[in-house]
């Protein structure tokens, strides 16, 4: 009898009801505000998300209502941020793991996404090989991954600045394991045999 070791996925989507150029103007106005000032941490690289603003809360609210209806319909959008990415930078590899929880849906959406600005790419170890997997930039562009799949990003060569605002949506802390409906939960953070 057949049986896999693991299956997972992510999705991608566009918004386009979205004020994109307000959201930048919102991200850029705080890019200074770090979520870390350690230069070796993966959150030096990222910066505060202004959920007060009413362009930044449309976006949330959507992520949100999105994943709920394709992906689980008690998933809650748990933390965000904003990631501007100059020419010639690039994200280090990392990710969203959080020990004793539940993966992670991660997500990422792109305010601003110049051609060969920097595209996300997964890679994971299979059949003694590095596999990478890439999605390329777009406009209005929304990802839903695991976040536990390592991942980075690659180096903004396109000459303009890259803004993205990522987050992660986790199930409620309360959940009852035992009476679990998965939904398409497990399309994404993987189906595993053990």
């Amino acid at each position: 009898m057949f049986r896999p070791l693991i299956l997972m996925g992510i999705s991608v989507h566009q918004l386009d009801d979205i004020d994109n150029e307000s959201i930048v103007d919102a991200v850029m106005a705080r890019k200074d505000m770090r979520l870390d000032d350690g230069a070796g941490h993966t959150f030096a690289e990222d910066s505060y998300y202004p959920t007060d603003h009413p362009e930044c809360k449309k976006l949330l609210d959507k992520v949100q209502q999105l994943a709920r209806s394709e992906i689980h319909s008690k998933l809650v959008n748990e933390n965000q941020w904003a990631h501007i990415l100059e020419p010639n930078e690039s994200t280090m590899f990392h990710t969203h793991s959080n020990p004793g929880k539940p993966p992670a849906i991660s997500w990422a959406y792109y305010a601003s996404a110049p051609k060969d600005a920097g595209n996300i790419v997964w890679t994971f170890e299979c059949n003694k090989g590095r596999v990478m997997q890439e999605e390329e930039l777009g406009l209005g562009k929304l990802v839903f991954f695991s976040g536990e799949v390592p991942h980075f990003t690659k180096k903004n060569i396109s000459g303009e600045t890259r803004v993205s605002i990522s987050g992660n949506l986790n199930l409620p802390e309360d959940t009852d394991w035992s009476t679990f409906q998965p939904e398409n939960w497990l399309n994404y953070v993987g189906v595993f045999n053990g």
